[in-house]
């Protein structure tokens, strides 16, 4: 049995390495939902092989799924009506998207930020504080323009970046609560979004529930998949990683079945 169990493992693994179409997921049910996207640069970076290749999409394919999102009836939601449908359990949107972006690049401004302008596309960034203002990343001055255009809000994505599994309670309540300060001080507003970094902590039975004890009320990680809508809260909220080099078919699936690859 053990025998025969492993021979089919190794036959599967032939498969999906021989036919790379079988380890895409048009094969898999579509799932209805909330979708939330999970972005981190907009830009110009065509080599494969550079390690930032995963996380940019080219701002001529960002435009095109801007398009295709409008062009095939979906919502593209803010936070604030994610945040209704969590409180009331009411929602009128069809087909809901919720786009975000980790870590608060500075081509979310230069790039990204005339894109949604353009399409008037509401987003949601997850700031790591420590890094606003230093090269590379997001300035305060930016950070408050997209603030006012509407379009734009703002999470919290830690004060460091580390990985909350790996830190005391005291240590993770002073990167949740420090950041959510900052954040509020600086924007004039209340923050209720948290993002874990590198997904650490979102379904950790310690760490999730420091998160709506720091005060927050939605909370995102990177597993892949599709959320239930109305969300409510039971579990982080899964999210779709669009990859540099998709195509607008591998959107579909990430849109539908909550990842485009096995």
């Amino acid at each position: 049995m053990i025998v025969a169990l492993i021979l089919i493992a190794l036959g599967a693994c032939y498969f999906f390495y021989k036919y790379p179409v079988l380890r895409s997921t048009w094969y898999w049910p579509a799932s209805k939902g909330f979708a939330a996207l999970m972005y981190h640069h907009i830009g110009t970076i065509t080599n494969p092989q550079d390690e930032q290749f995963p996380f940019t999409i080219t701002p001529l394919m960002f435009e095109k799924q801007l398009l295709f999102l409008k062009q095939n009836g979906y919502s593209i939601i803010h936070e604030k009506d994610l945040l209704h449908a969590r409180q009331t359990g009411h929602t009128h949107f069809d087909k809901p998207v919720l786009l975000t972006f980790d870590d608060g690049y500075a081509d979310n401004y230069t790039v990204l930020f005339p894109l949604l302008q353009k399409y008037q596309a509401p987003a949601l960034i997850f700031l790591v504080t420590d890094k606003i203002g230093t090269p590379g990343y997001l300035t305060w001055p930016q950070v408050r323009e997209m603030q006012a255009s509407g379009l734009v809000s703002f999470g919290s994505h830690t004060c460091s970046h580390q990985r909350l599994r790996s830190l005391s309670d005291e240590h993770i309540m002073h990167e949740l609560t420090h950041s959510k300060q900052v954040l509020e001080e600086q924007l004039k507003s209340s923050v209720v979004s948290f993002c874990y970094p590198f997904g650490s902590g979102g379904f950790d039975p310690r760490v999730r529930p420091l998160v709506f004890k720091a005060g927050y009320a939605l909370d995102f990680s990177t597993k892949k998949g599709i959320n239930p809508w109305p969300w409510q809260g039971k579990k982080s909220i899964l999210r779709a990683f669009p990859r540099g080099g998709e195509t607008l078919w591998d959107y579909h699936l990430q849109l539908t079945r909550g990842r485009s690859k096995l």
